[in-house]
């Protein structure tokens, strides 16, 4: 019997190819529900997930699963205590969309310090005498406040440091000492957050750091500063943040997660014009979807030649 994947939203088809052409069958769904899942994941030895849940249920169900293959690098869509209770490899693609999302970020840093968004709606919409009212922020000599200097957060830093000459600072509660010369660390984040000029997340989202920019680190931006965050949405509160851009005590915000996704259609931040937003697409090019399809696909085909995978994120708790 071949070893059967699934995937329940369709990826790149580099993957797909991949896995039919190493001994797979392959079941590709443009988008499952989280009931639909529960209901087939028993018939699979693997999944390839984008941001379909598997929760403690799902995984209860997956009697024949040997291995998640996170599309991605983000993993709190899967509860990895269960899935490693149950003996079920987690990996995921930690490398695949790194350029990708750090280019994104840094089209965030450009486009909302230049107030290209009201640029654009203002010539569609006839008025042209606005570039006389909109002054942009050079980048160079600015400080960016890095939070979490994992593979995105260092490329960042070297796109800007050494792209734009900005000063480029870093928190990172795992990192005392500089690894890079045109990286200075901050170990005390208050710090920060006061003296950056750009704030751009690159953290984790887990229950400890949920609304980790609050009332309090939101309160700490100072006026002329902006706030991106294109790693999770739970890591910012959403409403103090409109509030805060509303009160224009903090300059802008760039955002391409967001707490609820799809977010509600009246959401308070959509009433404002010094943000921009977009939809988690940071590692959505052609090239990183290639990537994390064929990363993920040759994990699952090291599972089914009975190898070890080599991004594996429970390996501790497994071996």
């Amino acid at each position: 019997m071949k070893f059967s994947v699934l995937v329940p939203r369709k990826i790149a088809q580099a993957g797909i190819d991949y896995l039919e052409n190493n001994g797979c069958t392959v079941d590709v769904q443009q988008e499952m529900t989280t009931d639909e899942l529960k209901g087939s994941i028993q018939h699979y030895d693997a999944v390839v997930l984008r941001t379909n849940i598997i929760n403690s249920e799902i995984i209860a169900n997956a009697t024949k699963l040997k291995i998640i293959a996170r599309y991605g690098v983000g993993l709190d869509n899967i509860d990895i205590e269960a899935a490693t209770n149950r003996g079920i490899y987690v990996t995921n693609t930690p490398t695949a969309n790194i350029n990708s999302v750090a280019e994104h970020v840094v089209g965030l840093i450009l486009s909302i310090s230049r107030q290209i968004n009201k640029a654009d709606r203002a010539v569609r919409d006839g008025d042209y005498s606005i570039r006389n009212s909109l002054p942009g922020t050079e980048l160079k000599g600015k400080i960016l406040g890095i939070l979490g200097l994992g593979n995105i957060g260092k490329l960042v830093a070297e796109k800007c440091a050494l792209g734009f000459g900005m000063r480029v600072i870093a928190y990172d509660p795992y990192i005392d000492q500089p690894m890079i010369d045109y990286i200075s660390i901050e170990n005390n984040l208050e710090k920060l957050i006061k003296q950056a000029d750009f704030i751009s997340l690159h953290l984790p989202y887990n229950t400890s750091n949920h609304h980790l920019f609050n009332k309090e680190k939101i309160g700490w931006i100072k006026p002329s500063a902006f706030l991106i965050n294109a790693a999770r949405g739970g890591l910012v509160d959403e409403e103090v943040l409109a509030t805060a851009l509303k009160e224009k005590s903090i300059a802008g915000a760039a955002l391409d997660v967001f707490e609820q996704e799809p977010p509600c259609l009246n959401h308070s931040l959509w009433e404002l014009d010094n943000i921009i937003v977009t939809p988690h697409i940071a590692a959505l090019t052609n090239e990183a979807m290639n990537e994390m399809s064929l990363d993920c696909a040759k994990e699952i085909i090291r599972i089914k030649n009975k190898e070890k995978p080599h991004f594996w994120v429970n390996k501790q708790e497994m071996t």
